[in-house]
């Protein structure tokens, strides 16, 4: 896996997701819709990161998210093409999804990187107002509704990890 932390933020011009951070929540990903879903064992007091800022890790190849949890949390696209992460102390991932195909690309001067996975990355509509916009891969096989948007996910560099866990 490529060494360092980052954030990813969406570039989708004249859109609602243009800008929009990536954010973990509830085991998916989403643009917008509120802070990620992250949490701290009491007993590790001021040694916890924030957890306001979804962070990742890796993408050459894999992807995980940057986190202090021991195991890790690793992102995959699950068989209906949602971008997801596995739960804390636990490497299971569900039959059929894919956890390979991640590529970034590093920040040069002052350009943002990307990331990208293999088929392209697009963000449904929420379902619910106020929800984010959730991110999926494009697989063969997930059919999408004509509302969801393409999208370049740019990198910035991060300091460290983002949470105990998300």
């Amino acid at each position: 896996m490529a060494q360092g932390y980052f954030n990813v933020m969406a570039a989708r011009s004249g859109s609602p997701i243009h800008f929009n951070s990536l954010t973990a929540r509830g085991n998916k990903f989403y643009l917008g819709g509120g802070p990620p879903s992250s949490y701290c064992p009491p007993q590790v007091g001021t040694s916890c990161p924030v957890g306001n800022t979804t962070t990742l890790a890796g993408g050459d190849g894999y992807l995980s998210l940057g986190v202090m949890v021991p195991g890790g949390q690793q992102a995959y696209i699950d068989a209906d093409g949602s971008l997801s992460y596995t739960i804390e102390h636990s490497a299971y991932v569900p039959s059929g999804a894919i956890l390979d195909g991640w590529n970034k690309t590093e920040n040069v001067g002052d350009h943002f990187g990307t990331l990208q996975w293999t088929n392209g990355l697009i963000a449904c509509p929420p379902a619910t107002e106020g929800t984010g916009w959730q991110v999926f891969g494009q697989r063969e096989n997930a059919t999408f509704s004509p509302d969801c948007l393409g999208f370049d996910a740019l990198t910035i560099n991060a300091t460290g990890v983002g949470a105990w866990q998300y």
